[in-house]
């Protein structure tokens, strides 16, 4: 456990740090209602375009009952819920469309800006705190019994988090950012229900970790692996080369936490074609973001960029090489649009 005398010393000789009881429920009961809210509509949604059958009289239950009452239903696809994330589709390569989705509302907004949250993230960033645009709701589906995963291994909802580095994901113009993770879980997380997995000392290396990574290293990170079992209020901050994962949820319920990513806010973005939100700003404080309204505009002028220009959503060299190659895979395996004797397109 660290105080906020220590947080700094103790985040840069580890490269993480837990501080508890930060937030009380209270903090939470707005983004609680606000995802409520969300799923049933996005619920509604997609069973008037045939993507989801059934589940009707779930509606009004709480969030992580209703998500993991939905995912239970037969043939549900749980890339749905990328709908529900707080950046749109961010992976290399992707082409964003008119109606890609992406959830800014005011209960985000609030617990991104949380005073007891900024008030900790200002010991490692100071008093000019901006978020980065790389920030997630993070949903980790009880694991199947089978202990099988489709797609990419931690790409998926059930899946275990691979072991990464925040900074492998960063554009090179932001590497000398002090970008901090703050990782805020809605409830207790144990080990069974995947708690992070950090390796304490690794970001002071010079070098980021080969990705992706080859079995050796992997077996070497696991060994060296501290498991972070939290209380719902804690708050885990991760330096942006500390590598960290999780395991799978064992349990029967969801897994249900935010992760926001705080800098100084006259250093580069680590992905400056999404917007930032300047948190806090004790120089000028009508510069934050107060008004969720004005960041999903923000978001949509974003989206209106890409689909208008064309271009696909960049990324790191390494990262964007590990996506190409997950990608020339499933090609390789036959993985690969088809026509239909009468013309239309099918799925392999």
């Amino acid at each position: 456990m660290t105080s906020l005398d220590t947080l700094a010393e103790d985040f840069h000789r580890d490269g993480y740090a837990v501080v508890r009881g930060v937030l009380a429920e209270d903090d939470f009961t707005e983004v609680r209602k606000e995802y409520a809210r969300l799923l049933t509509d996005r619920a509604e949604r997609w069973r008037r375009s045939g993507a989801l059958t059934g589940g009707e009289e779930l509606a009004g239950k709480p969030f992580d009952e209703h998500l993991v009452a939905l995912a239970a239903l037969p043939g549900f696809d749980t890339s749905l819920l990328s709908e529900l994330d707080i950046t749109l589709p961010h992976m290399p390569f992707t082409s964003l469309q008119p109606d890609s989705q992406v959830h800014t509302g005011p209960g985000v907004l609030g617990l991104l800006r949380n005073p007891k949250v900024l008030e900790v993230v200002r010991h490692l960033v100071g008093e000019e705190i901006s978020a980065s645009p790389n920030q997630h709701v993070r949903l980790k589906l009880p694991a199947p019994e089978q202990g099988r995963f489709g797609a990419r291994r931690g790409e998926t909802m059930h899946a275990p988090t691979m072991w990464h580095q925040d900074a492998m994901t960063q554009i090179p113009q932001s590497d000398g950012t002090s970008l901090v993770t703050c990782w805020i879980p809605t409830m207790d997380v144990d080990e069974e229900l995947g708690c992070l997995l950090v390796v304490p000392g690794r970001h002071r290396e010079e070098k980021l970790l080969p990705w992706p990574m080859d079995p050796g290293t992997v077996h070497e990170l696991e060994a060296a692996a501290v498991p972070l079992p939290v209380s719902k209020g804690d708050l885990v901050l991760l330096h942006k080369r500390t590598p960290h994962g999780s395991t799978v949820n064992r349990s029967e319920r969801l897994r249900w936490s935010f992760d926001f990513r705080f800098y100084p806010t006259h250093e580069p973005s680590d992905r400056p074609w999404f917007p930032s939100v300047v948190a806090r700003s004790d120089a000028d404080p009508a510069l934050a973001t107060s008004d969720a309204a004005d960041w999903r505009e923000q978001w949509e002028r974003a989206r209106a960029m890409f689909v208008s220009s064309g271009q696909m959503v960049p990324g790191r060299r390494e990262f964007s090489q590990l996506v190409a190659d997950s990608l020339i895979t499933r090609w390789e395996n036959g993985d690969i649009p088809r026509l239909t004797p009468a013309g239309a397109a099918a799925d392999a």
